[in-house]
């Protein structure tokens, strides 16, 4: 799994020092940190770039390419806490360029009196815009569905982070799509909603993206007046609830959102107040923690760890920071490893964001893969009778054992490195295994599609063919006629053609061999002995050993085999390493589905990794979770739950990581995987019981029988249509086991 960010290794001095030659006058060393935080505490970063622009962001991504340098991206720092030694990485803040604000103008004659439409009620927010900002706006504007933000002190770009929210609602409930900048690719991409992960106060977005802008889908309000008093109330409400001063709002997330507070517990067990040297529990809200002029931010998470050691012990609640932590480290002080562990952090979600700059940056395709079953795409749907027996054939065929998998395509990849601006050798793609490209559900009525793609999009451009230098083609002709045509030698190699002129070497070896034919014999030996020692110079040759080896895609395969391989690889001559037996050992990972080894002159490798996607877990006997893909494959045996995807509840067996599990836990990871946007959000868990009976449980506590794991896809669509034509809160359980739907209201 990833490290979690304050546990990554600080930068070393000689990384630094190219990188700050590399940025010029763009970067700056040791600039304090707590200028940019609402805590106002916390040390320096060893390099700080502040973004004016794209091309900003461009650079940043150009000397990241070179340079592995630890990432902290700061909008306004209203949920940060920086380390007291700093941060050894580089640290990245933002000018006015992405505080644009863009709002729709209501139609004149809004209720339609004069036959007038109003005009979509999209907005669009920058991602350095302030919260409480674009609610005034919103509001002033006639929109309504953002006056939560009024009372949030942070920026849309770290809202749509965290998943920011309040009020009783949140950036999820009102987010379309956002534009993002990855900073390890210098690509951008518009991503939805459905693809960012968003989840309580957290999302799968990470340290090297930057939210640009956000699109959200507002309302027009009926009554402006209403949504005005509604702002006021709500900053009434901050200012009598909540402390001013240094801090950084709520510190913990709600263990159980929407009935058990934070705040509550840690009132509950009386530590407002409680104190370690300059920080201290707020007497106003629980749940702040208050930091004192020129405080140390190392006293502010002892107070952090003291307090999520007397709620665990008090209540069983293990809470869960809401802050960004910076810069700290658990091994200097073990008794803040829960603390650190325990912040905010990507998930494996992350996978499924990444899929989207994959795509972006290999190949421009409009289609959603980040779900492994075929699109079908519209917002309505008939009755599954009235459905064409060709499409419930087509749907049918996702879950059947014999033709559960998409059609197969084939690999391949370009090998110019973007990042880098330096174009290698190309390189024609070796024969791989085709993979599937994943993608998302959506319930249809008419023109249901498949689309899908590789995992490395073929770029043509880039490809040939490199050869070692072991082919000599030499032009021999008759004296008289070489005389004449003062005609060449000429020696195939792998950079051009080595070329010996014919009237000397004819000279040299007519004297030496004497006699034409004898002389076509030596000049033929010589050709080939000296296309010999070319090789062999060119093979034994430092030149062309590899030194670089550069990894992409690997997010959470195994580390130590990562760097096992790459180390394997390097001092070998790029021309006949062994990159067969290299991509097999990276395989052996579950968590990789697939690696693709290219070499390119003079001495580098490139490895590309397609890592699987986590879609669900079950418990085993042992009482520890088997997180498994879509094909129903162990990724990995982890402790605790792992919530950021679906639960199937039901006790599995004991597989250990690469293990195959059972028909029913396959098709219930894909039906996990193949939920339309309508019905996910409704989902509270699957269930496996024994082999033969596959389940699902929504929020309303209406329960679904699947029954044995065939004809899912079919099973799923009358479920959804059931589900638009009633009010699934009068729906004690359906069972679609036999095909026919049978409904208890």
């Amino acid at each position: 799994m990833n490290t979690p960010r304050s546990f990554k290794r600080p930068a070393t001095g000689a990384e630094l020092e190219l990188a700050t030659e590399l940025f010029g006058s763009r970067a700056h060393a040791d600039v304090s940190l707590a200028q940019f935080t609402t805590y106002r505490v916390g040390g320096n970063a060893a390099l700080h770039v502040h973004v004016q622009s794209i091309e900003d962001l461009e650079a940043i991504s150009a000397v990241l390419a070179q340079v592995d340098l630890p990432l902290l991206v700061i909008g306004r720092g209203s949920n940060m806490l920086i380390a007291d030694t700093g941060f050894a990485g580089l640290a990245i803040t933002f000018g006015s360029f992405l505080e644009y604000i863009d709002l729709p103008e209501r139609s004149d004659g809004a209720d339609g009196a004069d036959g007038s439409i109003d005009v979509e009620p999209i907005a669009l927010f920058g991602g350095s815009v302030l919260l409480p900002v674009a609610a005034r706006q919103s509001v002033h504007r006639g929109l309504t569905g953002f006056e939560w933000g009024v009372g949030v002190p942070g920026t849309i770009g770290g809202a749509v982070r965290m998943n920011a929210g309040g009020h009783g609602s949140d950036m999820a409930s009102s987010l379309v799509s956002a534009r993002i900048f990855h900073l390890l690719r210098g690509v951008e991409a518009h991503v939805d909603a459905v693809d960012l992960g968003l989840r309580f106060r957290g999302s799968a977005i990470a340290d090297h993206h930057v939210v640009l802008s956000a699109t959200l889908n507002l309302g027009w309000a009926t009554d402006r007046e209403a949504a005005e008093n509604q702002l006021s109330e709500i900053v009434k409400w901050r200012r009598e609830n909540q402390p001013g001063g240094q801090n950084a709002g709520s510190v913990f997330v709600n263990p159980v959102p929407g009935e058990v507070s934070a705040g509550a517990l840690i009132d509950q067990i009386g530590m407002r107040g409680f104190r370690i040297g300059t920080a201290h529990v707020s007497e106003k809200h629980a749940n702040f923690i208050q930091a004192e002029e020129g405080g140390l931010a190392s006293d502010v998470v002892q107070v952090m760890a003291e307090i999520r050691r007397r709620v665990k012990e008090s209540t069983g609640y293990d809470l869960r920071s809401e802050i960004r932590l910076a810069g700290f480290d658990a091994t200097t002080d073990p008794s803040l490893i829960d603390v650190l562990t325990s912040e905010s952090d990507t998930s494996v979600a992350t996978v499924r964001l990444e899929h989207v700059f994959d795509r972006n940056a290999n190949a421009s395709v409009s289609t959603d893969t980040s779900m492994p079953i075929s699109v079908l795409t519209s917002t309505t749907f008939q009755d599954p009778l009235d459905v064409p027996t060709e499409v419930l054939d087509e749907l049918r065929a996702v879950f059947d054992d014999e033709t559960s998998n998409t059609q197969e395509q084939p690999v391949s990849a370009s090998v110019t490195d973007i990042k880098t601006r330096e174009v290698t050798m190309p390189v024609e793609p070796p024969a791989t295994e085709p993979v599937t490209a994943p993608s998302r559900v959506v319930i249809v009525d008419e023109d249901f599609r498949q689309p899908s793609e590789s995992d490395f999009p073929s770029d043509t451009a880039s490809q040939t063919v490199h050869q070692a230098p072991t082919s000599v083609r030499v032009l021999i002709t008759d004296d008289d006629v070489a005389q004449d045509l003062d005609a060449e030698i000429i020696v195939g190699t792998q950079w051009g053609e080595l070329i010996v002129s014919r009237r000397f070497l004819g000279k040299f070896v007519g004297k030496v061999a004497g006699g034409n034919k004898r002389k076509r014999l030596v000049m033929a030996a010589l050709g080939v002995v000296l296309a010999l020692v070319v090789t062999l110079i060119v093979l034994a040759s430092p030149i062309v050993a590899v030194r670089t080896v550069q990894v992409e895609g690997a997010k959470y395969a195994d580390a130590a085999l990562v760097r096992s391989v790459s180390e394997s690889l390097k001092g070998k001559s790029v021309l006949t390493v062994d990159t067969k037996t290299a991509s097999e050992r990276l395989e052996s990972d579950p968590w990789i589905k697939s690696a693709r080894i290219t070499t390119s002159l003079p001495s580098r490798v490139l490895i590309q990794i397609s890592e699987r996607v986590p879609v669900a877990w079950f418990l085993g006997v042992d009482n520890r979770a088997r997180v498994i893909d879509e094909d129903g494959l162990v990724l990995s045996v982890v402790e605790g739950r792992p919530t950021q995807y679906m639960w199937i509840e039901g006790t599995g067996p004991n597989l250990t990581a690469g293990a195959s599990s059972a028909a029913a836990y396959r098709a219930a990871g894909q039906l996990a995987m193949s939920l339309p946007s309508e019905l996910a959000p409704m989902v509270k868990q699957l269930g496996v019981a024994g082999t033969e009976k596959i389940t699902m449980t929504l929020k309303t506590g209406t329960v679904i029988n699947f029954g044995a794991p065939v004809d899912m896809r079919n099973k799923l669509v009358n479920v959804v249509v059931l589900l638009r034509r009633q009010d699934v809160n009068s729906i004690i359980s359906i069972d679609v086991s036999t095909g026919t739907p049978v409904v208890q209201s």
